[in-house]
């Protein structure tokens, strides 16, 4: 393990010599070609970015095969040729399939280093070596490369989840635990046969997952996965699915086609599929292709010479160069074309600059328009000037690019970073900029930016946040003041977020950090899902899907059609009136007291689709109403959703609902 002293002797020398931020370095240095291998069975070019070393070389491993031992030493070494703005090239005249290779780069002062290819796009176990691939050989049967019809990212219901947390668990009779497989996998059951993975989230009625990382991350072992647990944001190569969830590590081909076989399945049952992505940050400064190649170049430093740490995990990518943002581009790119990838979740999205994700978003568009952009604006780090930062103040010069609204979050659950602090869902009051803002997304361009959500794999779950705030409850209050949480999240405008197993009140045993935590904290527990939390979250999203003025494309209608008004500190009403596109008038309240709300609403004849905890969408209850008869309590802990009908009045009473 290198040392920071010798880390920084080695790179320090390039920064100083190199500006690395002048015009005249991009000039005569970026390249905006294809870098990586280019495979054809005649013939392989490789192309690799390097411009500030003496000469690159290809070492050659030999070719895989399931009997081949990989030998320590290279069995060939090929010199590459200088091409233009620091790019270096080899062709050569043979099929090249499985070909098992990496760099060896001369620096002037003689040192070599050597590291794989940053655009490997296959690697053997644990990133030991890159690997050529002929990617017409990983195609699953009937791999289909059309998109669903989907139109505009505020219709979205997302689904966080990761492959391993949902297939792991032990009483079910999905065969492939904690692999792409597993996802796959219909007709599985838990033991109380009650469906499991590909059929449990198909019944949910969700429109997206967003899975946690799957590229080839570095913190649990490919060969002995069952032995460590990470969530995966330590990024080893950005463009190779990861082989811990794969049925053989060992096997190049196997991980890239087991992914596309996960992603057909989803798309098959209609569920469109978001990767979460970590461009931000790499696992390993010292011994990553960014540094190797071009020391210093890819990472923010400080004055002192330092590497940035907005991040905190160490580093930060320096986006704003130019090859670094080709390499973010052309990586999310790949991802999209190849495996059919229906959007991107971009972790610490702050960290990157302006320039880079409006150029991934434009290109994006090239392709599909509706595959979704999202992530998380925070504001961090200070090298990167603060109107370059990727934030959600940024949101006007980053049209189709969603953020996650935390203030939202806060203001359902509490301070994610204390436990015992109570937002609204858990009694605590609510604020102006709650109403005003939140429910109705109106911080950005267009609400299918705003991301609601109350819970994500980050900090405490949901519910252990809301059973640590107000602890010696009965499960009864629990589940209501979930429910009241999850229908806020629902019944809002913007993006609808959900985080795997919040329908069933998850619990991570009060962690609130489990990135490496085991399996017995992260799994998804299929034995809790027969609670009545998962029906009411389910009439929730259908609900929401048949009726788009909770999910309205554009300001204009919703400040034309929705009010909300605080009534108290523990009640919110909501109202969408009447227009031409949609002919209904909707109520909505949120009653977070333990006690009765009263309230008086205009008289006329009502559906009730949602009152006192239950639902009621195959058979709405009528309730009618008459002036002066026109007062509703609303029941305690609940939600209530009315939408006026027209039709004869008969006289009113007061009502519980």
């Amino acid at each position: 393990m290198q040392s920071q002293k010798d880390f920084y002797n080695f790179v320090n020398p390039f920064v100083e010599k190199y500006d690395y931020d002048s015009l005249e370095f991009r000039h005569d240095y970026h390249f905006s070609g294809n870098l990586g291998f280019i495979y054809n069975k005649d013939k392989t070019v490789f192309k690799v970015w390097s411009p500030v070393v003496k000469n690159v070389e290809i070492l050659s491993f030999g070719f895989w095969s399931d009997d081949y031992d990989i030998p320590l030493k290279p069995v060939a070494i090929w010199p590459m040729e200088y091409f233009e703005n620091g790019v270096w090239q080899l062709e050569i005249n043979q099929d090249l399939h499985l070909l098992i290779y990496r760099f060896r780069v001369t620096y002037d002062n003689g040192e070599q280093r050597t590291c794989h290819d940053p655009y490997s796009i296959a690697t053997t176990v644990n990133s030991a070596h890159s690997v050529v691939l002929d990617l017409d050989r990983t195609q699953p049967e009937n791999w289909n490369q059309r998109r669903m019809d989907f139109t505009r990212s505020a219709d979205a219901i997302i689904y966080e989840m990761s492959v391993r947390d949902f297939t792991i668990y032990p009483n079910t009779d999905i065969k492939h635990k904690g692999k792409y497989l597993g996802l796959t996998e219909t007709g599985r059951t838990n033991c109380d046969g009650l469906p499991v993975g590909l059929d449990y989230l198909t019944s949910l009625g969700i429109t997206h997952v967003q899975l946690m990382p799957f590229y080839d991350f570095a913190t649990v072992d490919e060969e002995h996965p069952s032995l460590e647990y990470n969530w995966g944001y330590d990024p080893a190569n950005y463009n190779v699915p990861d082989g811990s969830f794969a049925t053989d590590p060992y096997n190049p081909l196997t991980r890239i086609r087991e992914v596309k076989e996960m992603i057909q399945a989803l798309h098959d049952k209609g569920i469109r599929v978001i990767m979460d992505v970590v461009y931000n940050h790499v696992y390993d400064v010292a011994t990553h292709p960014f540094t190797i190649l071009v020391p210093g170049y890819y990472f923010r430093h400080r004055a002192d010479g330092k590497l940035a740490n907005g991040t905190f995990c160490g580093n930060e990518v320096a986006s704003e160069r130019s090859m670094v943002s080709k390499y973010i581009t052309d990586s999310v790119l790949y991802w999209a074309r190849e495996y059919n990838l229906d959007g991107f979740r971009f972790d610490l999205l702050g960290i990157l600059d302006v320039f880079t994700v409006r150029t991934v978003r434009e290109q994006l568009d090239k392709i599909d328009p509706s595959i979704i952009m999202l992530g998380e604006g925070w504001n961090m780090g200070d090298v990167l000037p603060e109107v370059l930062r990727s934030t959600a103040a940024r949101s006007q010069m980053l049209r189709g690019v969603g953020f996650f609204n935390d203030q939202f979050r806060n203001s359902i659950r509490g301070n994610v970073f204390d436990k015992y602090t109570q937002g609204f869902a858990a009694g605590g009051e609510t604020d102006s900029d709650f109403l005003n803002y939140d429910l109705l997304a109106e911080r950005y361009s267009r609400p299918g930016q705003m991301v609601q959500y109350a819970s994500a794999h980050d900090n405490y779950t949901l519910f252990d946040q809301i059973t640590s705030s107000l602890p010696m409850r009965s499960f009864q209050e629990y589940e209501r003041r979930q429910n009241l949480a999850n229908s806020m999240v629902l019944l809002s405008q913007g993006v609808a977020f959900i985080h795997s197993g919040q329908e069933f009140m998850r619990t991570k045993f009060g962690n609130p950090n489990s990135y490496n935590s085991p399996d017995s904290v992260n799994q998804i527990v299929w034995s809790e899902t027969n609670r009545y939390s998962v029906d009411y979250f389910r009439a929730l999203v259908k609900f929401r899907k048949e009726h788009q003025v909770f999910h309205y494309h554009s300001f204009n209608e919703i400040l034309k059609n929705v009010q909300v008004d605080f009534l108290s500190d523990h009640l919110i009403k909501m109202r969408i009136f009447s227009n031409s596109s949609y002919s209904a008038d909707f109520w909505v309240f949120f009653n977070s007291y333990e006690g009765f709300s009263s309230t008086l609403i205009d008289a006329g004849t009502y559906k009730i689709y949602f009152a006192d905890n239950g639902y009621f969408l195959d058979e709405p209850k009528i309730l009618e109403l008459e002036e002066g008869s026109n007062l509703i309590n609303i029941s305690p802990l609940s939600t209530l959703v009315m939408e006026k009908i027209n039709g004869n009045h008969t006289p009113g009473i007061q009502i519980v609902v």
